[in-house]
């Protein structure tokens, strides 16, 4: 098996954050390194006794943008095998072995999320996985065959660097919320990369999130313009219609967006949504 590195970016979430490298001290095989890259500053921040990788920080004082964050921690990486994860994750102890054997050149190994109902005090995957619900639309792609690219997200995947290199990394005219994974998906896609799935599990630890995500009204609206410019079509048309629905943007024909009004403080903590996933 070959050597792989982790990255991970945090920003808040330190109990997210231990929780996912506690469930890396119990994978089946460790990376060479982690690469955690803390977009706020380093207080909090403890490794398990006992996860005997190279733990690497890096802190950027600055605001940095999200995609710019990714793109640093994956160069900061001391291997060609490179796994991303979202800091709101638990990984399965298999998971990187499943994610390493199917990784190869001018692929893309993606993995599945279920949803937790809380943020655990544990990072224990095996006495957590029977709390978690599989999302309704997620869990239908298909495993070992090449997918739609569009089914691309950034919780969990795995790469190969020179592959990362190639596609050209996430692009980081992409401020803020929205749009940067699926143009990361346009980009790997004109570059002739395939997305693979493998039957493996990340647990998602919860946090709010809105649906609409009325809290990120205004990057949504200027990635998706950013998104249209590039590529000419728009993305995240649920939310942008939703946005309509609700008297705050209008489409025209030529799909260019007119901001009618900003959402109200009401209207935000009433998009607050239930629902795990």
């Amino acid at each position: 098996m070959p050597e792989f590195s982790i990255v991970t970016i945090v920003k808040g979430r330190r109990k997210q954050l231990a929780n996912l490298l506690e469930s890396i001290k119990a994978s089946t095989i460790l990376p060479y390194d982690i690469q955690v890259v803390c977009m706020d500053n380093l207080e909090g921040i403890e490794t398990p006794d006992g996860l005997n990788v190279s733990i690497h920080l890096t802190k950027e004082s600055h605001k940095l943008p999200l995609a710019a964050a990714r793109n640093l921690g994956i160069t900061a990486t001391k291997t060609a095998d490179i796994i991303f994860i979202d800091v709101d994750c638990i990984v399965s102890p298999t998971l990187f072995t499943s994610l390493m054997m199917s990784l190869q050149a001018e692929n893309i190994i993606a993995a599945f999320p279920l949803y937790l109902p809380i943020v655990p005090n544990t990072g224990n995957y095996d006495e957590l996985k029977n709390t978690a619900v599989p999302h309704p639309a997620r869990e239908q792609i298909a495993v070992g065959q090449p997918v739609q690219h569009l089914q691309f997200w950034s919780l969990i995947f795995a790469i190969q660097k020179q592959t990362f290199e190639k596609i050209g990394g996430f692009d980081e005219s992409f401020i803020g919320y929205g749009a940067e994974d699926t143009d990361f998906a346009m980009m790997f896609h004109k570059a002739g990369v395939e997305q693979i799935f493998v039957r493996d599990y990340v647990l998602h630890q919860y946090h709010d999130k809105h649906d609409p995500p009325l809290n990120y009204f205004d990057s949504i609206i200027e990635n998706a313009t950013r998104y249209k410019q590039k590529w000419n079509v728009l993305p995240m048309m649920r939310w942008l219609k939703a946005f309509e629905d609700l008297g705050l943007i209008t489409i025209d024909q030529e799909d260019s967006i007119t901001i009618r009004q900003k959402p109200t403080d009401d209207q935000i903590k009433n998009s607050i949504s239930s629902n795990p996933y």
